[in-house]
């Protein structure tokens, strides 16, 4: 099927497409195999005409952003990969005409953009409410997928609203408590679950933020930036690999289980964070299984010490 297809359509929106291309490098993890199809988009309209283009083929796609928070196969995606580059960031005053007494800047934000570049806007702009957001990996589309968080705030804290093409193709504006966001999940990350290959796909957002103290706006953020620096690993790795349990962490747990270092072919539990399983050698060492291998032994060791089923926070994607 892959090999007959036409891709005429995505080369008249000026896509860059290619057959059996390589995914580890664009992953934060650097693991996992080839995608039949891999395409970049860079604008919003190429993304939506892409996406059209391969329902229309019945071809499922997925979605890659900054590649963190998910583990690809060895064996890669089947169908079309979607790198999403739509990387525009700006503010937005609050139009008087709709807030006459509310003059809250928004923050708009294209799916692909640097989530951490996002922050760095707003505390440029001297804009309070992501400052939270400069230490995390991954893009905006991610994050809001997903209702990323750190430092006790999350994405729904400050989202206003999404542009989403939904699962029927239409393009709509969705204001954030449609998005049903919980601890690490949201409405979108529900219905990509079930609807996979053919699911709903984030094109921008936009924030409600408060105008602040620069220079406390500054401190807050590079206080963040240095706690991640101190604590969490630079080495490849998937970000955090299990969600807190309620009440503790999970870290915690699999540090007082006695894994750290705990080593699986070439990935091992990081010595400076537990809840982070690192890749030392980057592309070509490591593999995908060597880290569901890991990650399956410290759910079984936790579970049989502490009695708690850690869960985990990565997403498992490809061909398994």
């Amino acid at each position: 099927m892959i090999a007959e297809l036409d891709l005429t359509t995505p080369i008249a929106l000026g896509v860059d497409i290619r057959r059996n291309a390589e995914l580890a490098p664009l992953t934060s993890m650097k693991v996992g195999g080839p995608a039949d199809l891999l395409a970049t988009v860079t604008t919003v309209g190429q993304m939506i005409g892409l996406v059209r283009w391969a329902r229309a083929q019945d071809l499922p796609y997925y979605v890659l952003g900054g590649g963190s928070n998910i583990l690809i196969a060895d064996a890669g995606i089947r169908g079309l990969v979607i790198h999403n580059r739509l990387r525009q960031v700006r503010v937005d005053p609050a139009p008087c005409c709709v807030f006459p007494d509310d003059e809250r800047p928004f923050l708009y934000a294209e799916s692909g953009a640097p989530m951490a570049g996002a922050a760095r806007t707003s505390i440029a702009e001297g804009l309070s409410g992501l400052e939270w957001a400069v230490s995390i990996p991954g893009t905006v589309g991610g994050a809001v997928v997903g209702n990323a968080g750190a430092h006790g705030t999350e994405i729904k804290d400050n989202l206003w609203g999404a542009m989403i093409m939904n699962a029927e193709g239409d393009v709509e504006e969705v204001d954030a408590v449609m998005l049903e966001f919980a601890y690490r999940t949201s409405a979108l990350k529900q219905q990509l679950a079930v609807k996979a290959g053919f699911g709903p796909v984030v094109l921008s957002v936009n924030f409600r933020l408060e105008a602040g103290d620069p220079e406390k706006i500054r401190a807050r953020a590079d206080e963040y930036l240095q706690h991640r620096r101190r604590t969490q690993p630079v080495e490849p790795s998937v970000g955090s690999t299990f969600q807190n349990p309620e009440g503790d962490f999970a870290g915690r747990l699999i540090e007082a289980a006695g894994l750290k270092g705990a080593r699986s072919g070439g990935v091992e539990v990081s010595g400076l964070h537990a809840n982070f399983i690192v890749n030392p050698g980057g592309v070509g060492a490591g593999k995908a299984a060597d880290v569901l291998e890991l990650m399956r032994e410290i759910q079984q060791v936790v579970f049989e010490r502490f009695g708690v089923k850690l869960e985990p926070e990565v997403q498992l994607v490809g061909d398994w």
